[in-house]
């Protein structure tokens, strides 16, 4: 590519407004633009970080702005914007320790947050057991005989797994569903063993203590609580009997 063609492109790249709450992030979306304009000046690069910075965020930086070195702009510029808006090493340590298991996220996406917090470290046996204990018993009792040194194919497993008991309308209520249908005489067949096939996943796992219910279901309604009548023999009912 000739010497006018990277100009062109060093001048038409934009970068997106800087990421303070994810600056790791936002810097390597910004070296591969880099990458694809051919952008590899150190000045240029710089200045395409300060031009992408809101004005709190330059204020911020104002030391860094107004008094740059004379080599490595970039580095010292994005050095301090890791520094000032990325996690320190403490904090990444606090939120690997203190994950509190899957929450609405499949393993997979709690594996890509684990990793991103390990940042440049490898991770280890620690690591793994540490993604199992977030894991439900389903999941995890399996996988703790698995010799997958890769992480990113045990957290697919993970998912396959986890995804294989995800409650639906139909997955539950679907099996065994012909010993609920009409018998060929017109009658209808009584389900077979001692639990009807018509009770929906919720209350199939946590019985009287599920707090949803998938219709159609024939686990019975809670009761209603009933409270005492009065008795109309005491107290003010008594009043103008003799």
């Amino acid at each position: 590519m000739g010497e006018e063609n990277k100009a062109v492109f060093a001048v038409s790249l934009k970068l997106p407004t800087f990421w303070t709450t994810n600056p790791e992030a936002w810097f390597a979306q910004a070296e591969a633009q880099f990458a694809i304009c051919c952008v590899t000046v150190d000045d240029t690069k710089c200045y395409h970080v300060v031009a992408s910075l809101d004005s709190q965020t330059a204020t911020r930086a104002l030391s860094v702005l107004v008094s740059p070195p004379q080599e490595r702009k970039y580095e010292t510029i994005k050095t301090f914007l890791l520094s000032a808006f990325g996690k320190s090493e403490s904090k990444r340590a606090h939120l690997l320790l203190n994950i509190q298991g899957l929450g609405d996220r499949k393993p997979s996406e709690l594996m890509d947050s684990k990793l991103a917090l390990l940042g440049p470290h490898s991770p280890c046996f620690l690591f793994r057991h540490l993604f199992l204990q977030q894991l439900p018993e389903h999941v995890r009792t399996p996988l703790a005989a698995s010799h997958t040194v890769d992480y990113r194919l045990l957290a697919q497993e993970a998912d396959r797994l986890y995804l294989s008991v995800i409650p639906n309308s139909t997955s539950v209520l679907e099996v065994n569903i012909a010993s609920t249908q009409p018998s060929p005489s017109g009658s209808r067949a009584r389900p077979s063993g001692g639990q009807t096939s018509q009770v929906c996943w919720y209350h199939n796992r946590y019985g009287e203590q599920a707090r949803k219910c998938i219709q159609p279901c024939t686990h019975p309604a809670p009761k209603p609580r009933s409270f005492p009548t009065a008795n109309k023999n005491h107290g003010n009912a008594r009043q103008g009997q003799q």
